[in-house]
C-alpha cells in the first residue's frame, strides 16, 4: 500500500474531503501545519494513482479559486 499526504487549506476541507469520501480511499487527518492547513494521510494502490492525480488536481484548483478571491478582495 502507498500513502500520499495532502496539505489543505481549512476553509477548503470540506470541499476537498467530500470529493475524498467519494473515492472510498482510506484516510486519516495527522493535524495542523503552521499555515493553519490540514494534513490529510491519503492510502492507495498502485491502481488507484489516477485517483490520486485527480484528488491532486481538485486541490489546485480549489487553492487557485482561493487566490482568485483574494484577488478580486484586494
Amino acid at each position: 500500500m502507498r500513502k500520499v499526504e495532502f496539505e489543505v487549506p481549512s476553509i477548503v476541507f470540506g470541499d476537498f474531503t467530500e470529493k475524498l469520501a467519494e473515492t472510498g480511499l482510506d484516510n486519516r487527518v495527522l493535524g495542523k501545519t503552521e499555515n493553519d492547513e490540514i494534513e490529510i494521510e491519503v492510502y492507495y494502490e498502485k491502481v488507484d494513482a489516477g485517483t490520486i492525480d485527480e484528488l491532486e488536481e481538485f486541490l489546485e484548483e480549489l487553492i487557485e479559486g482561493l487566490d482568485e478571491e483574494e484577488e478580486e478582495e484586494d
